[in-house]
């Protein structure tokens, strides 16, 4: 299974030619990959952003709190109208709910996904308060240095 993080960035849906290669390369493997036993994963906080080529693909939809009405709007075209009730929670989920539908449910349903354990540190920086701090003493030649020295290893 090859995971795209962030997908959005890599394989949108405009023709801007910085995009061509990553994007046409992921849509081919989306197209082609099963039968070599390539699996993906697409993950994006903006999935109505994704060339739409890789998620006509896809089979399998795990929806969690969407803000955007476009992206909302996105995904509530991936379901039946029936179950359009369903969808409406979609921008009031709690934090690890989501909305799980495709061919590996008999019908959408919402779920919990269990919390990591130990969870990632992925609160945002406080940044009033650093910018509130006086300025530090950055020794940036030392800092380049490293990056330098890293990269050559």
């Amino acid at each position: 299974m090859l995971v795209y993080e962030e997908a959005h960035k890599y394989a949108p849906k405009n023709d801007l030619s910085k995009y061509r290669a990553s994007r046409e390369s992921i849509e081919r493997i989306a197209k082609e990959g099963r039968k070599y036993g390539i699996t993906l994963a697409i993950v994006s906080q903006r999935p109505s952003e994704i060339s739409e080529t890789i998620f006509s693909q896809c089979n399998n939809f795990i929806a969690m709190r969407l803000s955007n009405p476009e992206d909302q709007n996105y995904v509530k075209r991936l379901l039946p109208d029936n179950l359009g009730s369903l969808t409406e929670s979609i921008s009031t989920l709690q934090a690890g709910e989501a909305l799980l539908m495709g061919d590996s449910v008999a019908i959408p349903s919402l779920i919990r996904v269990n919390r990591c354990n130990p969870e990632p540190s992925s609160n945002d920086i406080p940044y009033f308060d650093i910018w509130q701090e006086i300025w530090k003493d950055v020794n940036f030649t030392k800092i380049s240095g490293a990056w330098t020295h890293t990269k050559e290893k």
